[in-house]
């Protein structure tokens, strides 16, 4: 039943998230002629001097009065986008988030805002009984753009009133199919032949099945345990009882895989990632209820399944599912929460998880389901340092050789070094001057292929000085490296060598990503150097040696964090070889060889490691054992943005007892994009008062002119 069902139409007054960055909703009166009023309902508004989508969010609260309201100039749905399960669980992520309502009803709608639509005329002259206007726009042309008819019908309710002719059959919508799904309409998929499970995976095989309601399952497996079988043994299982399944992965390179092995067993796979063009999405956006499996990136959990019996979040622990921009949402915390609302069972997996996840397994909110063993018949990689205090280069001898020995097998290999660039900085032997970014406190990464200084933070770029600007000498220097170096040294070293180089800056789209990671796996490359995209859980059967070209790189960054994730990422990349029908090898070079961490790296002792980095951060009293809360301020000028930060603090420090407020002090990176940049964190010991009792304080926080307010909820980044 709508909430507005006690309302008489012409009287309708609603509550309406519009969408900007304002922590309040707006009361409009709803006009007759858009129909009955329904929370989820997206809308054109009046604010302002211009106009603004929103959401309707309900019925207004109070005593409103409606002559002095604004009215509601175009409903954009007949039906709701959202029920009142998303709803509710929209509500809820944008409480915990502290987020305004507007913005993150916006971010949770992306997906249906595209406004590269088509309709075309059934019926002429029924259309003209249904609506003479909208007819005589179809006058020249029985196929019209939303852009056109918003310019033919310049008055309200243009899109209301295509919807209801749509739905009475007199308008259908066009979508034309991608070239790249219509070449591929009738190629056959080949015949699927199931595995055979271990014994671990069918017990966690049988826990997934038997989940009838809400229940968060970890599935904590090494790398290379066959994790993945047993995600599409259960989803295989849900679809055939009618079900859906959400899938998640953190980065677009790992959509591919999922499709081939979906594809298997799957007659209705669907895509969705930042990389698809508009067509795509709208054809993604028709085909949602029809759809068995949909797979992909952190915005797809806002695409709404009708019948989602499943949700999978792969590699649960990747930072890429925590948004950046915007809203700082978690897309993996934002799953657990939609299985709640949606009451179906969700499984995280990971071979590395992330401390979160593991302190819920300990306190029993989380079902835990391992699988210790690797599925190939052969042992774990085997791991050798190299020692580099003497070597000068990137790569030693010794990978180097690995390297020509692996490729003369015919195998193939990985080396990783999150770092791009040639090299992260250049220096004046002279005068030690070190060219910065003019708009941020960083400084500026060698690019010498192109010739370029570049900050990676703001994209700031300009060419390469060939003499010192501060004394004029030609002495300057790459200090360090990155993976063009890396590159560069390989190709006078093994010049037979195929490879690629697999970072931002060689994959500047997702054309490019995916021809590159296809051409690995078909065995065109014998190799790939890359940063962290290659340990996003990535299955080469053929790799069998794998180099870390500077392990000691991530390890002294001023973030508590920063020690998990080197651990993460060296475990992940370590199990990127070995995964087929031959051994693998991991050469890790470090100019530290006696560090204890060291002896970390690989599934051995994952647990250990857990259980003693969620025994130190009790210790400390660090998140997960706290919930943290950071608030950034920003502005051109140092001032205002300190100001702020200021006066939120004395705010802040009439919370109750267990939260503590740290600073204000600038940022780790004080200046970023031109803006200076000053922090509060917030922490919540008790874990009970944050980030709820933060939302009425940021209602009564008036920024100086300027000043813009970042909101960041258990917080990744530090810096």
């Amino acid at each position: 039943m709508s909430v507005f069902s006690d309302c008489p139409l012409s009287e309708s007054i609603v509550d309406i998230a519009v969408f900007c960055p304002m922590r309040r909703t707006f009361s409009y009166r709803w006009p007759f002629f858009l129909g009955e009023p329904q929370a989820g309902l997206r809308v054109i508004v009046p604010f302002g001097r211009s106009s603004r989508g929103g959401l309707v969010v309900g019925p207004a609260g109070g005593d409103v009065p409606g002559e002095s309201l604004k009215e509601v100039t175009d409903c954009l749905d007949i039906v709701p986008l959202y029920d009142a399960v998303r709803m509710a669980w929209l509500v809820r992520g944008g409480r915990y988030y502290a987020a305004c309502a507007g913005e993150f009803a916006e971010t949770a709608l992306a997906w249906a805002a595209e406004d590269k639509r088509r309709w075309h005329v059934v019926d002429a002259e029924e259309l003209t009984a249904l609506d003479a206007p909208l007819a005589a726009a179809f006058a020249s042309r029985s196929d019209l753009s939303a852009g056109t008819l918003r310019r033919k019908l310049p008055h309200e309710g243009c899109y209301f009133r295509i919807a209801k002719a749509v739905e009475a059959g007199q308008l259908t919508e066009h979508v034309p199919m991608p070239k790249a799904e219509a070449e591929n309409t009738d190629v056959e998929s080949p015949d699927f032949k199931p595995v055979q499970l271990n014994v671990d995976q069918d017990h966690a095989l049988a826990a997934l099945l038997a989940a009838r309601d809400f229940a968060p399952f970890l599935l904590f497996g090494c790398t290379g345990s066959g994790k993945t079988e047993v995600y599409l043994r259960a989803a295989s299982e849900r679809v055939s009882a009618g079900g859906q399944v959400l899938i998640l992965v953190p980065e677009i390179g790992l959509t591919p895989q999922w499709l081939a092995r979906l594809g298997e067993r799957f007659a209705r796979v669907t895509v969705w990632h930042s990389g698809l063009s508009g067509t795509e999405r709208l054809r993604v956006r028709r085909e949602l209820a029809n759809t068995e499996v949909l797979v992909g990136t952190r915005s797809a959990l806002f695409l709404p399944l009708p019948r989602l019996a499943m949700i999978v979040v792969d590699e649960e622990h990747d930072g890429s599912f925590k948004q950046q921009e915007g809203v700082h949402y978690h897309a993996r915390d934002m799953a657990v929460l939609l299985a709640q609302e949606s009451r179906v069972p969700i499984v995280l997996g990971s071979a590395t998880p992330s401390q979160e996840s593991w302190l819920a397994v300990s306190e029993n909110r989380y079902q835990l389901l391992e699988l210790p063993e690797r599925i190939s018949a052969h042992a774990a990689p085997l791991i050798e340092q190299v020692d580099m205090r003497e070597v000068h280069a990137p790569l030693s001898a010794p990978l180097l050789a690995a390297l020509a020995e692996v490729k003369q097998q015919g195998r193939q290999s990985l080396l990783y070094l999150n770092r791009r660039g040639y090299a992260p900085a250049l220096m004046c032997s002279a005068c030690g001057e070190v060219p910065e970014c003019p708009s941020c406190s960083l400084r500026l990464t060698l690019h010498r292929k192109r010739r370029q200084l570049r900050c990676h933070a703001c994209g700031f770029s300009r060419a390469a000085p060939s003499v010192c600007a501060a004394c004029g000498e030609d002495a300057l220097l790459p200090m360090g490296e990155g993976t063009e170096k890396v590159e560069e040294q390989l190709a006078e070293a093994i010049p037979a060598l195929n490879f690629a180089r697999l970072d931002r800056d060689a994959v500047c789209n997702t054309g490019r990503l995916l021809k590159v990671l296809d051409d690995f796996s078909a065995g065109r490359l014998d190799c790939l150097v890359g940063t962290q995209m290659l340990v996003k859980g990535h299955h080469f059967p053929n790799v069998t040696l794998v180099g870390v070209v500077n392990a000691d790189l991530g390890l002294s960054l001023p973030d508590f964090r920063a020690g998990e994730r080197w651990w993460q990422q060296l475990t992940q990349v370590v199990g990127r070889t070995g995964r087929g029908e031959h051994a693998g090898r991991v050469l890790v070079q470090t100019r530290n060889c006696q560090a204890a961490w060291l002896s970390r790296i690989g599934d051995a002792q994952a647990r250990q490691t857990l259980d003693d980095e969620l025994e130190l951060r009790k210790a400390m009293q660090y998140p997960p054992f706290a919930r943290w809360v950071r608030l950034v301020f920003s502005a051109i000028r140092c001032q205002p943005a300190q100001k702020a930060a200021e006066q939120a603090a004395l705010m802040c420090r009439r919370l109750p007892e267990p939260v503590q407020v740290g600073g204000p002090m600038p940022c780790a990176i004080e200046r970023l994009a031109g803006r200076y940049r000053f922090e509060l964190v917030l922490r919540d010991t008790g874990r009970r008062c944050l980030p709820w009792q933060i939302e009425p304080l940021l209602e009564h926080l008036r920024l100086p002119s300027g000043v813009r307010l970042k909101v960041d909820v258990d917080p990744l980044d530090m810096m």
